[in-house]
């Protein structure tokens, strides 16, 4: 059935306007379809680096050059595995126009690649991003053909360990935005001589150079100054540029920086004024760059910083008045410099502070109250300096603290648990000083943290282990030496701390009891145990073979007796080990297995029999002392390579026989030598010259790899010293009470670094000695033979008058009379008989240099 209509003018009407709205609507969802299409390019239109790449295929020339450039790259295939198929848009790390398909990413981050750099990306016309950073692109330089890429806004080649000569090429990136070159090596391997075309940068915002050697590139300054006004970032840090930093310009180019590192340059000058130009400087980085002189009040002009950082410099005199009115700072260092004088109270201003430290320098006068009010301080350092008074109680309500070092003031009075009521967050503790500060503490108070790292010295915190302590069971750093403590070591807790490979330092107290020799057995994992200098008895403790973690092991001057056990040599990562002025007695067990030994102290014990020969294979020893024991054997007879570093050798007051060895003369870096009291034969070795490190007398730190410090004991002129800080500027030869005979080398006097020189024989008949006429000079060395003082060796025909109670008569091949002691050194009446030392050497060398070297060990 059919229905039908009149045509009517009226219907005709209706039906055209029905025929007309249908084909619109046609045309209307073509152009939709078509708008969205447009849209989703334009949304998604960095392909598979934004995550939407949709439709469409790469250009396949591109394609082909990025697959040879993967073919000469080294990596992980793993990395590369998305590269297949016909559409390189949807590879990883790859971007697409989304219009043209043209790739204009390459974004190749941390992929552990190497390898050399293949120049087909120069078929990639298009690249406005490229990001080679953190790679291992080792032993090939940046290629110069990366300066072609002209439509390049980012390049990104930091930490990817690039080498040689920064091509100067990339200058011809003129609408580069972004450059990064930085690395973190401490030996830079890429260089740049000058870097005058980084002025051709002009849209050049972000500048990191940090790492890359500039110290042949003497026009740094004046090319920064060319730079482009755009550049907001600039990272300048480890460079080692050349000291030429102006402190004032008439014109300065670079004032919109907001971020600026100029740290680890040793630079040499004033604070640089120029950088206060930049009054949007939000970051300003000047650590480690050897500033001096004031920090200028001018600070004040950088109202936007949030970050300063001063550390390792040599600012002195006052912090200025206008950092406290510097009210964006977040972090503020000044760690390591001179300055002096009292902390403001207006410090407590800086309300936005979370990390502030003032670590070693020479404030004075008390902590301010007003610190209480830097509600979001996470880090408060203010150790090494000369802050006097009571520590505020209010730094307990600080609740974000998460570090706090307070360690060598001279605070006084107590410690509460008030100080520590809302520090829910602290992880790092540390309280020490050289005035009567007590720990005064509830027996029921259990903290509301849980430590980390817990340092209280030279603290009362004793007679007891606190029951507070016995609460902290993450603690991987204890160091409560000379605490004051006088008690037995609560094993349960001991033994608790050893699973977070804890490093435990209970030194200089008066700990006593044998529990540590009955422990059977003990979770593997300490990595330093310190207990020097306490009262501990009985056995060595067996349970520390154990620990193969093990790296320091310090028990010095206790009462340990019995032999060391040889399971010893289970410790495979020791690296020193002091068991000085003990009990232990037996043979001292072979440790050549631990090969990471750099010190082994075993003075002053009972040890007896042959001296080990595998000490012969611990190649980073430069700290051996097993004086004062009962060893008997013939001298080692090692070689510079098999102790390549060994700097100290103390043998004295045993029983060691036979000649000196040539071998020894090897030993180029040895500073001391002691075979003192022993029963050696023969003549000085005149390769004793070769003491290379005694003839300079350079003076070197002495360090460990991990925590511990050396010690040594050394006899001079009769008196026996220890040794600590002072080690590195010790350079000695003993070899007194011996039976060494013959005339001593003149060779000896060459040694122009040593401090203290006892020998045994006849002076050298050089002018070196025999023109000190001035018989104070000699004072306290009675066994002095020889000219050119007054008394003959036994074997002396043609003798002068025989003074102090000596018969011209006395004869024997070896006599007390035969020893010969020089001193040139610090100990008793020091400064009365050096004063006639040095007024007598004044025209000498050895004497002028001897002079310098005292000089500086007094002045440190």
């Amino acid at each position: 059935m059919f229905l039908y209509i009149q045509p009517t003018d009226h219907n005709i009407l209706y039906i055209s306007y029905f025929i007309l709205a249908m084909k619109m609507q046609k045309y209307i969802c073509l152009l939709l379809v078509c708008a969205l299409g447009v849209l989703a390019k334009l949304e998604f239109g960095c392909g598979s680096i934004a995550g939407g790449y949709l439709h469409g295929t790469c250009i396949e020339s591109e394609k082909q050059a990025l697959l040879v450039f993967k073919e000469t790259l080294i990596h992980n295939s793993n990395y590369f595995s998305s590269w297949v198929g016909d559409d390189c848009c949807a590879w990883h790390g790859i971007g697409c126009d989304n219009i043209t398909n043209h790739v204009t990413q390459l974004e190749l981050r941390n992929g552990n690649i190497g390898g050399k750099i293949h120049p087909s990306l120069l078929n990639l016309k298009y690249l406005t991003h490229l990001d080679l950073s953190y790679n291992s692109f080792d032993g090939i330089q940046i290629p110069e053909f990366f300066g072609s890429f002209k439509d390049l806004i980012y390049l990104n080649l930091g930490h990817s360990n690039f080498e040689g000569s920064v091509p100067h090429h990339l200058g011809n990136l003129s609408n580069l935005q972004y450059l990064d070159l930085s690395e973190d090596s401490l030996d830079p391997k890429l260089r740049m001589d000058s870097i005058r075309w980084l002025s051709k940068l002009s849209f050049a915002e972000h500048l990191d150079l940090s790492g890359v050697n500039l110290s042949r590139a003497t026009d740094w300054f004046s090319s920064l100054n060319m730079l482009s006004t755009s550049i907001s970032v600039l990272g300048l840090s480890k460079c080692d540029l050349p000291d030429n930093i102006p402190r004032r310009l008439p014109f300065m180019n670079l004032t919109s920086l907001v971020s600026f590192d100029l740290s680890e340059n040793y630079l040499s000058s004033s604070f640089p004024l120029w950088v206060l130009n930049n009054t949007n400087l939000a970051h300003l980085y000047l650590g480690y760059c050897n500033f001096d002189g004031l920090i200028p009040e001018s600070l004040r002009s950088l109202s936007a910083l949030s970050v300063l950082d001063l550390t390792v410099n040599s600012f002195q005199g006052p912090i200025p008045h206008s950092i406290t009115n510097l009210t964006s700072l977040s972090e503020l260092y000044f760690t390591d410099n001179k300055l002096s004088g009292s902390i403001s109270p207006e410090m407590g201003n800086l309300t936005e502070l979370t990390d502030l430290s003032m670590w070693l320098n020479s404030f004075k006068g008390s902590l301010p109250e007003t610190f209480c009010q830097l509600k979001k301080l996470k880090s408060l350092n203010v150790g090494k300096n000369r802050l006097t008074g009571n520590i505020p109680e209010c730094i307990g309500k600080l609740s974000n603290l998460n570090e706090l070092i307070l360690v060598e003031n001279s605070w006084e009075g107590f410690v509460t648990e008030h100080h520590f009521i809302n520090l829910t967050k602290l992880d790092v503790l540390g309280i020490s000083s050289d005035s009567e500060l007590i720990l005064n503490t509830s027996s029921e108070w259990v903290p509301l943290f849980q430590l980390t790292y817990l340092y209280m010295y030279s603290f009362k915190v004793g007679p007891k282990f606190p029951h507070w302590l016995l609460t902290q069971r993450k603690i991987e750093a204890l160091k409560l030496l000379n605490a004051s403590i006088s008690d037995t070591i609560p094993i349960d807790w001991f033994l608790s701390l050893f699973s977070n490979s804890p490093s435990v330092d209970l030194s200089n107290n008066d700990i006593y009891g044998d529990q540590l020799s009955l422990i059977s057995r003990a979770p593997n994992g300490l990595a330093a145990l310190i207990l020097s200098n306490n009262r501990l008895s009985g056995e060595f403790p067996a349970f520390l073979c154990n620990q193969t973690t093990l790296r320091t092991l310090a028990l010095s001057n206790n009462n340990f007796s019995g032999e060391l056990p040889q399971c010893l040599r289970n410790l495979t990562e020791l690296i020193e080990l002091d068991l000085m002025n003990n009990s232990l007695s037996g043979k001292i067990p072979s440790l050549g297995f631990l090969g990471d030994l750099q010190y082994i102290n075993l003075h002053n014990n009972k040890f007896q029999g042959k001296f080990p020969l595998s000490f012969q294979n611990l190649t980073w020893l430069f700290v051996l002392d097993v004086g004062k024991n009962n060893l008997s054997d013939v001298l080692p007879t090692w070689s510079a390579e098999q102790l390549p570093n060994l700097k100290y050798l103390i043998l004295r007051s045993n029983n060691f026989y036979g000649e000196i060895p040539l071998q020894l003369c090897q030993q180029s870096t040895l500073e001391v030598l002691n075979f003192a009291d022993n029963q050696i034969t023969g003549n000085i070795p005149a390769c004793f010259g070769n003491f290379s490190a005694m003839v300079t007398g350079d003076i070197s730190p002495n360090h460990l790899d991990y925590w511990g410090s050396v010690q040594m004991m050394d006899s001079m002129k009769g008196y026996e010293q220890v040794y600590t800080s002072t080690l590195q500027f010790l350079f000695s030869i003993d070899l007194s009470n011996n039976k060494i005979s013959g005339e001593i080398p003149k060779e000896v006097m060459d040694l122009q670094g040593l401090l203290n020189l006892n020998l045994a024989g006849r002076i050298p008949s050089g002018n070196q000695l025999q023109t000190l006429n001035d018989p104070s000079i000699f004072a306290g060395n009675e066994l002095l033979c020889g000219l050119p003082i007054l008394k003959p060796c036994a074997t002396n025909t043609n003798s002068h008058n025989v003074k102090d109670g000596h018969n011209e008569g006395d004869t024997g091949s070896v006599s007390d009379d035969e020893l010969m002691w020089f001193f040139a050194a610090l100990g008793p009446g020091f400064s009365v008989g050096l004063l006639g030392f040095f007024a007598a050497f004044r025209f000498s060398d050895i004497g002028i240099h001897t002079s310098i070297l005292v000089n500086r060990f007094l002045r440190k």
